[in-house]
């Protein structure tokens, strides 16, 4: 009978918490340190039950997309329109921020302008990305 480590852990007691989900199942284990050990016949399937014990159960039976790479839209999704064009939200970003940071400095009330910068970054993230030049719809 030839121990094989097939996890290793922080602390013992997460090592110890796995063993006891392995024996549960059947599966003879051991704790040396922060390492999970069993026989090396029980490796795979001490594997599936380590797997679904972290959520990853499926991990390894879920195939690439054959989708490919992504792609910018070619259409509007509204009118069907070719005109689509990316919208330039940095740039407006940029000059409002430095905007803002002005008008703060002068005022000493530069904690204030970090503030609505910040919130305006994040409308700037939650933000529409794509513009169609024909309809005007945005997403």
């Amino acid at each position: 009978m030839a121990l094989i480590t097939v996890s290793k852990f922080h602390s013992e007691d997460e090592a110890d918490f796995a063993r006891r989900a392995l024996e549960v199942d059947g599966i003879a284990a051991f704790v040396a340190g922060a390492e999970l050990q069993v026989d090396e016949r029980d490796v795979d399937a001490a594997d599936v039950v380590l797997n679904r014990l972290t959520g990853v159960a499926g991990a390894e039976h879920v195939a690439p997309s054959d989708a490919g790479p992504w792609q910018p839209p070619q259409t509007c999704p509204s009118c069907g329109a070719p005109d689509v064009v990316r919208r330039q939200k940095w740039i407006a970003f940029g000059i409002f921020a430095i905007f803002v940071f002005a008008i703060a400095y002068t005022q000493d009330a530069t904690l204030i302008g970090f503030y609505v910068v910040a919130a305006a970054a994040v409308v700037a993230l939650v933000s529409a990305n794509w513009r169609c030049r024909t309809c005007a719809h945005t997403w």
